[in-house]
């Protein structure tokens, strides 16, 4: 092909190209217009339909509307009601009592009122009074005046001597009519004092009725075969021989296998007693057991001493105490005096104490407090000398009680001469506590000694037919020769007997003497 050609057939060639590309171009336009027009005819009609789809959800919704305001306003409207009518209630209640107010307010305004009238003619009263009674004064320092002078007219005294001797007079007239009544007083409480007495110890004995412990202080403990007690005492009997260097409290073993401990520190057998029953349930012990258990049981006897000193303290109504006073007391628990325990014993008496106090109208807190003192001496070891009513009421007064409660504690076994009533209820009531039944025990033995002494000192004396005692040996009547004691004779007699009882014998509590002499008169009639 030449080269004309070629460019004629290129020239064709891209005609008829372009006219193809512009022909699809043209077409593509035309389907786009028409779609568009499609597509607004629908968006239109879409528009509309929305339009009236709103229109029916707003009738809609305002008819529920209106339907939800119907249902709330039907089930709130009694609530409404009862509402306004509470509130009308209400407000007709507070006219009736504002009106009520302003009534009381106008009597009371009136009463103040009356009230203010008759305290202007009280006073006006008063001063009419008190103008009399300044005319009295005058009429009466005139009269005394005259009557001066006349008693001057007709005695040679001046005015000094003769009232010093109206003065005498008047006061020697007023302590013969005082020592008449104070005679008549005295008798007639002498007359009724037992009665009273009496009446007294019944009502208060029967409203402390503390039983009486029955645990003893008994140092014993028992092995129950002979392997426990080969692997108690150890080799060469180093566990035992460690546990009295530890306690201090000698330990023996009886036949009866039983360990017997001995000391007259309490505490101490009672820190021994519990060791050697921990010892008990031990499987191999050795010189190391012992010291744990030991110091085991020591800390466990102290924290039940101080428990046992708060725990009477607040029986008593002294929580204030020292805590040295309230371990003094715990300790009481392992003391003994004639088998009563000294804890005990001590709380008895605080209540005894509180009780009298409050029939005689005493202060009945002091009362308990001193009588819950009074033994506390018994707590201390021998290292402090002197007897227990002293070094009790020194140790208390170091730790700072009130010096009537020393007082009551330190005279309670006149070691000091009771001044107060104070002293005189603790010593009452210590004498109770040990004299009631079953409070104390003694042995047939001692009891015996105790009748045999008494026996033997009465009927040392000439003209003693024979004695009886009574009342556990604390009375003891004689039976005399009325040939050879007259009624002078036995006063002496009886005074003798109990000066050598009380000079010989040494048991607690008081002992009575009764002399009883016969007089047998007969005479025959013929």
């Amino acid at each position: 092909m030449s080269g004309s050609n070629l460019a004629a057939w290129i020239v064709t060639a891209g005609a008829g190209l372009l006219t193809g590309i512009l022909s699809v171009i043209l077409v593509s336009r035309l389907q786009k217009k028409s779609l568009l027009r499609e597509a607004q005819a629908e968006a239109e009609a879409l528009l509309g339909e929305a339009k009236d789809r709103a229109e029916s959800l707003k009738e809609e919704s305002a008819l529920e509307a209106e339907e939800v305001t119907d249902a709330v306003w039907s089930r709130f409207e009694k609530e409404l009601s009862d509402l306004e009518a509470r509130v009308k209630d209400l407000d007709e209640r507070v006219r009736t009592k504002r009106s009520r107010l302003d009534r009381e307010y106008n009597g009371d305004r009136r009463e103040v009122d009356e009230s203010q009238d008759a305290l202007v003619a009280a006073e006006k009263i008063v001063r009419e009074r008190e103008k009399k009674l300044h005319e009295m004064k005058d009429a009466n320092f005139k009269i005394r005046s005259d009557l001066r002078d006349r008693l001057m007219e007709v005695s040679d005294l001046d005015v000094a001597a003769l009232k010093s001797e109206l003065v005498d007079k008047a006061l020697a007239d007023a302590n013969i009519e005082a020592s008449r009544k104070g005679a008549a007083i005295e008798d007639e409480a002498k007359a009724n004092a037992e009665q009273i007495a009496k009446h007294m110890l019944h009502t208060v004995l029967n409203r402390s009725p503390r039983q009486a412990p029955t645990e003893r202080g008994i140092g014993i403990v028992e092995i129950p075969n002979p392997d426990v007690k080969k692997r108690m005492v150890g080799e060469n009997d180093e566990n035992i021989r460690e546990l009295e260097r530890l306690t201090g409290v000698a330990l023996t073993i009886t036949e009866k296998d039983t360990f017997k401990l001995e000391s007259y520190d309490p505490v101490a057998r009672e820190v021994t007693t519990r060791t050697l029953e921990k010892l008990l349930h031990e499987k191999s012990p050795n010189v190391d057991t012992v010291r744990r258990l030991f110091e085991k049981t020591s800390g466990e006897v102290a924290r039940r001493i101080d428990n046992d000193g708060n725990k009477i303290a607040a029986e008593l109504g002294a929580r204030d105490l020292n805590p040295e006073i309230k371990r003094r007391l715990g300790q009481l628990r392992y003391r003994y005096s004639f088998a009563q325990n000294q804890h005990f014993h001590v709380a008895e008496v605080g209540w005894l104490c509180g009780i009298f106090a409050s029939e005689l109208g005493l202060d009945r807190h002091s009362a308990k407090r001193a009588g819950l003192l009074h033994d506390v001496g018994k707590s201390m070891d021998h290292a402090i000398e002197g007897g227990h009513a002293v070094i009790g009421a020194e140790f208390i007064s170091q730790h700072g009680e009130r010096p009537e409660i020393v007082h009551a504690v330190k005279s309670h076994h006149y070691e000091e001469q009771p001044s107060t009533d104070l002293c005189y209820l603790v010593i009452a009531a210590d004498a109770i506590s040990g004299a009631r039944p079953g409070a104390r025990r003694s042995t047939v033995s001692v009891y015996n000694a105790k009748i045999e002494v008494l026996s033997a000192i009465a009927e040392g004396f000439p003209g003693v037919m024979k004695t009886l005692i009574f009342n556990a040996g604390r009375e003891v009547r004689i039976v005399v020769d009325s040939r050879r004691v007259d009624d002078r004779k036995a006063l002496v007699l009886c005074r003798q007997i109990a000066d050598k009882i009380e000079e010989e014998c040494q048991y607690p509590g008081q002992i009575k003497v009764v002399v009883v002499r016969e007089t047998a008169v007969s005479s025959t009639a013929r």
